[in-house]
């Protein structure tokens, strides 16, 4: 018997050696994922007040899931978050996929102009709010002195149900879509040169490879970063907290805001939870969703090189 095969059959008579191993990462997914999200599930089905003791928690069962169904402003928060994500994420992608196009290519000062353009995705959200709150100030704002000496009337940004609105989005486009173009820069960088010289040899102008080549090769990339930046953008909440509060009036009341004004305000904490899962459901459709895409993508490319 060879030291391999005598290695091989030790190892199949301790079929606990894995384990052994592997406990530590197991412990560490269970403390920090899997048991989270089970107390989640337990609280969410219990009437369960802030500063409630043990004898005032009432189990209601899918009660407040009941309850959150008939209540509007949920409705409307939903609304929000996802009026939110399917304005600002594809106009991130768009410009960072201008940006990389422009910049995939050599020029003096090219690496220093690329890492500029980095240097908002490093903002802490917090200071991106603060920041944009202060840029539309209306008394002291530079963009409403900016407009003031061209003889336009200070405008209350942020008072707007409106434009505070889009001032959320514009933000996040600002911080945001430097990510997008570091994932599509470094793919361009991967496609094989020699495949777009040949298409150009070809005939082929640069809108017919951009249309045949480049973005074919970059769709994996683009519903990876579409992916990250969905889950990043429904759990947005510090920047906005920062800029309005949710207002005025509920029309910046993003889901993560709504539910942290159910767990804290409210002291709600089983409704807080059930909106917790909800956020966490709405996560697994746009993942299962953009994976599945992108697995079909794959599995097309297969039978074409076949």
């Amino acid at each position: 018997m060879t030291k391999g095969e005598a290695r091989r059959r030790d190892v199949r008579h301790r079929p606990a050696a894995p384990l052994f191993f592997l406990a530590p990462a197991l412990i560490i997914v269970f403390a920090v994922l899997i048991y989270p999200i089970c107390f989640s599930i337990v609280v969410s089905l219990f009437d369960w007040p802030l500063s409630a003791g043990a004898g005032e928690r009432h189990f209601v069962g899918f009660g407040n899931y009941v309850d959150l169904s008939a209540d509007p402003e949920f409705w409307n928060s939903v609304k929000l978050q996802l009026g939110f994500i399917f304005i600002a994420i594809p106009i991130e992608l768009l410009l960072g996929f201008a940006a990389a196009l422009l910049l995939n290519r050599e020029f003096f000062g090219a690496k220093i102009v690329r890492t500029l353009l980095l240097l908002p995705v490093f903002f802490l959200p917090i200071l991106s709010g603060m920041t944009w709150r202060f840029m539309l100030q209306p008394r002291y704002g530079p963009l409403n002195a900016l407009l003031i000496s061209l003889g336009v009337p200070e405008m209350t940004w942020l008072g707007n149900p409106l434009m505070a609105y889009v001032a959320v989005i514009v933000q996040d486009i600002w911080r945001m879509w430097p990510f997008m173009f570091m994932l599509l820069y470094a793919a361009l960088t991967n496609i094989p040169a020699e495949m777009l010289e040949a298409a150009e040899i070809d005939g082929a102008g640069f809108w017919r490879r951009l249309r045949s080549i480049t973005v074919p090769m970059l769709v994996p990339t683009m519903l990876t970063g579409l992916l990250l930046r969905i889950i990043d953008a429904l759990r947005v909440f510090s920047e906005v907290y920062v800029m309005t509060e949710g207002g005025p009036g509920n029309a910046t009341l993003l889901f993560s805001l709504y539910t942290q004004r159910q767990a804290f305000s409210y002291q709600k904490v089983g409704m807080a939870s059930a909106m917790a899962i909800f956020l966490l459901i709405l996560s697994i459709v746009f993942a299962v969703t953009l994976v599945r895409k992108n697995m079909s993508l794959d599995v097309l490319e297969e039978k074409a090189g076949g």
